[in-house]
């Protein structure tokens, strides 16, 4: 079943940004992108009046009202509004039937958006892709990598050694892309990177652990950030990518990375005094969660498990980010009292921080990439980093790099 009847052209987009996507760029400002934004048309790029009107009330509701509208004011002035019109409406109800047999639910506003994208022949970019099924016609990009790729990169032939290389690998000349856990040595590596060989670029989509994961499955990515922690076995990662990558046959390297400080991060001098993780059901704490398929959440959610808590009990479970900083930014914006984050995100916004975990963050590397000419620097760094570089790691706080570029496990 079709969902996409062509639209006329002045009904279509090359892009139409989510909600989340828009909090995403409002609240972290990725620097990486600003080139492909640069290179966008006047009306390439749109926005929802839906997602307006929910951004107009986060606004109105929030701690400093004025500030924040003028801020949004200046955020929406380069992208042009699409309203909600009778077509649209039209492809929502095609939208309902086809979720509705897949997904079932409620109608909401991603049903809304996702219709909204096919009648523009929109590609729909969003910080959280999971919300969205693999809808007939309807093209998703996470928030960083395809995106930007779709923007910069000339398309390239297919490599010989991987016929079945996914678009945006094939269009990544020189541009390495990574899929999965947010961190923030990653953007370090990132910048090193490109500082040692310009024509070297690492991009990066967070959407969490194992949505890196599913990105290795489907050959969209050439590495995932990745802490999944199995709790029958204490480790990280390995039960993971046997469920989710060996019966796929897709072969891959556990490179490690870092391990870091993860915990609560709240307000400077901690006014609510929150101390540990039965605090996060107390009915005075606004609590600020990670997208579902992030680590950091499924961590939370054994915790809670482990101390009887029903999840159901922590105002704010249901409000999800799709990044360490983007929970440090609505902890400092006081739009919530506290959030499960790493101790270098609470560093960076001169925030509070409560240690609770050590953890694991590492690469998993499919092997045919691994023994790449692309990767080649990349690895080259992490077996021998350079003072520079370690400096700038221990400089965010909360990380331990014993294990950089160890070969931890080939699965």
């Amino acid at each position: 079943m079709s969902l996409n009847n062509p639209p006329s052209a002045e009904n279509s987009a090359r892009f139409l940004f989510d909600t989340s996507y828009c909090l995403y760029l409002i609240r972290t400002r990725p620097r990486q992108l600003l080139p492909a934004f640069a290179a966008l048309n006047p009306g390439d790029a749109a926005v929802s009046a839906l997602t307006v009107a929910v951004l107009q009330a986060r606004a109105e509701n929030s701690r400093n009202p004025t500030q924040n509208r003028l801020a949004l004011e200046r955020f929406l002035l380069p992208l042009r509004v699409v309203d909600f019109d009778a077509d649209a409406a039209q492809r929502l109800g095609q939208v309902i039937t086809w979720w509705g047999g897949q997904r079932g639910g409620a109608v909401g506003l991603a049903q809304m958006l996702a219709a909204q994208a096919l009648c523009l022949d929109a590609t729909l970019v969003t910080a959280e892709p999971a919300l969205y099924p693999a809808i007939p016609d309807l093209r998703v990009n996470g928030p960083d990598a395809a995106a930007l790729l779709d923007l910069t990169e000339p398309a390239i032939a297919p490599s010989p050694a991987l016929p079945d290389v996914r678009p945006a690998l094939r269009r990544a000349r020189g541009t390495i892309v990574a899929v999965g856990s947010h961190d923030m040595t990653l953007d370090l590596l990132g910048d090193y990177l490109h500082a040692q060989d310009p024509n070297v670029t690492l991009v990066s989509a967070h959407v969490g652990s194992l949505g890196g994961l599913l990105a290795l499955q489907r050959n969209e990515a050439h590495l995932a950030g990745s802490h999944l922690l199995d709790e029958d076995t204490d480790d990280y990662n390995i039960g993971a990518i046997r469920r989710v990558l060996t019966p796929y046959g897709r072969h891959v390297v556990l490179l490690g990375f870092v391990d870091r400080r993860q915990g609560l991060i709240t307000a400077p001098g901690n006014p609510k005094n929150i101390t540990g993780i039965e605090d996060l059901a107390r009915p005075d704490i606004r609590y600020v969660n990670r997208q579902q398929g992030a680590g950091t959440r499924l961590l939370l959610d054994h915790e809670l498990r482990k101390r009887g808590l029903d999840a159901a009990r922590i105002r704010g479970y249901a409000r999800q980010e799709s990044s360490h900083a983007a929970v440090a930014a609505a902890v400092a914006g006081g739009d919530a009292d506290c959030g499960m984050g790493i101790q270098a995100a609470a560093h960076a916004q001169n925030l509070d921080f409560i240690p609770l975990f050590s953890e694991r963050y590492d690469l998993v590397i499919p092997v045919e990439h691994y023994a790449s000419e692309l990767l080649a620097p990349l690895l080259a760094l992490l077996r021998k980093p350079t003072p520079a570089f370690l400096r700038s790691v221990a400089a965010l706080g909360g990380y331990e790099i014993s294990r950089m570029g160890q070969v931890l496990a080939e699965l």
